[in-house]
Formats: structure tokens, sequence, C-alpha cells
């Protein structure tokens, strides 16, 4: 369910009944990690998360990570807000536990 590499890998998968009387899979809440950051970077008009995370990290993929190092804020495009400093979180490999 989850692939190699996924900032999901270790989370549990429960099966909890919805209100047809099924129980889908599903995955358990993600607890993220302290993501100290590595370095401020001042957004300007036009910046995308993927596009940072391909400069970044060379993997468009790991927009997360910045993600997860703001957790102040909870709309990626709030994050995104010309004039607004983010946190730059280092590259992290995520492995299987």
């Amino acid at each position: 369910m989850v692939f190699t590499g996924s900032r999901y890998i270790g989370v549990e998968v429960t099966t909890p009944q919805n209100a047809q009387g099924t129980s889908p899979r599903v995955l358990a809440l993600r607890v993220i990690p302290p993501t100290p950051g590595a370095l401020d970077h001042l957004v300007i008009e036009g910046t995308r998360l993927d596009q940072l995370a391909a400069q970044l990290y060379s993997d468009p993929t790991k927009y997360w990570l910045i993600l997860d190092a703001n957790p102040d804020v909870l709309n990626p495009l709030e994050l995104l807000a010309p004039g607004r400093r983010i946190s730059i979180p280092r590259d992290r490999i995520v492995s299987s536990p």
C-alpha cells in the first residue's frame, strides 16, 4: 500500500468502520518528526513548492519536506505568500522500519 521511500513508511494501516458499515483500509495519522530548518528562504512571486524541491533536493516530489519544516502553516498557498520567510530543511532519506 505504501511505496518504498514514501513519507508514510511505518504508518499503521487501520480498518475503521464507516457509516455504511464497511471497513476500508486507511492509513493512520502520520506523526511529523521534528524538522529543523537548515536555511531560510525568502518566497518571491511565482514560487512553487515542487520547483523549489527540485532545485534543492533534485526531486520535485520532496516538497513535503518543506511543508514539514513549516508546521505553523497548514495551507501551502499561505506558505508561498511573496515576502514570507520559510524554513528549508536538509534532505532526509525515508526508509522502511
